[in-house]
């Protein structure tokens, strides 16, 4: 009966951790210009299009859908932008569900351009909160600053 009440509090300090994270990661996200409204899911053709880093922000990656349809995916576990930069292969982790990935969902990021997503080689990350993202909207936020007054 001990075990259980001490497993209780692990599971609920360990819940407690996962919303002050995204809590965070959505103060951080009103913060910055390019990221848009939350979205649910992003649903790929076959594959994820690309991906990239956000240089100097750790726990984040950008997907890309189609052509310049950009998402920034916030990521939970040892996805620090110093591992993720050497990422050569991205995959979803497979599941019965098909091509889309929402929240609490995995990505396995490898080092190997063939795909060899065994250890040491993989970093598996578990994804917090997928937002719209807007390359240039920071560009577009800049020019409205500089410009003008009549």
């Amino acid at each position: 009966m001990r075990r259980s009440g001490k497993a209780f509090w692990a599971v609920l300090a360990g819940g407690c951790m996962v919303s002050a994270s995204t809590a965070l990661a959505g103060e951080e996200a009103a913060d910055e210009p390019r990221a848009g409204e939350e979205v649910g899911r992003i649903c790929f053709g076959r594959d994820i299009n690309n991906f990239k880093t956000i240089e100097g922000e750790d726990d984040a990656v950008l997907l890309e859908k189609g052509v310049n349809d950009w998402y920034k995916v916030t990521l939970i576990g040892a996805c620090s932008y110093r591992e993720l930069k050497w990422a050569q292969t991205v995959a979803i982790e497979q599941r019965p569900a098909g091509g889309c990935v929402t929240s609490g969902d995995y990505l396995v990021f490898s080092r190997s351009a063939f795909g060899d997503f065994s250890f040491p080689n993989a970093t598996r990350c578990a994804i917090s909160e997928i937002r719209k993202w807007d390359p240039d909207a920071a560009e577009d936020e800049a020019d409205v600053e500089t410009s003008p007054e009549d």
